[in-house]
């Protein structure tokens, strides 16, 4: 739903509440029935379970299958340059997946305080 285009008065009838806020007995229903406003916590992932997620990529499979038929095929400079890739790609998106993770946990530190 575009919120933005909707005026004031007909969000405020679609989420129950006035453009001043919602009153101390409805928060506290509120919060009964959908729980608190915060980040959950999930299961962190390891940086062996990181790495291994980046090497079960679809392309990245079929990139692995492709060097084992070009190295199977004796074409060694096609291998070498397909396991580069693999590798390069596995290391970037490694990086990318562990940044995301320390900024996820910088900002629920953030939210808490």
């Amino acid at each position: 739903m575009n919120w933005h285009l909707l005026p004031l008065s007909e969000i405020s009838q679609l989420l129950n509440t006035t453009p001043s806020g919602i009153d101390n007995l409805t928060a506290s229903q509120r919060l009964v029935e959908y729980g608190k406003n915060q980040i959950t916590d999930k299961k962190k992932k390891t940086v062996f379970q990181m790495l291994l997620h980046q090497l079960t990529d679809f392309m990245i499979l079929i990139l692995i299958a492709a060097a084992i038929i070009s190295g199977v095929l004796g074409d060694v400079t096609d291998t070498l340059i397909i396991l580069a890739i693999i590798i390069l790609n596995a290391v970037v998106g490694f990086i990318q997946e562990y940044r995301a993770e320390k900024a996820m946990e910088a900002l629920k530190l953030m939210a808490f305080y």
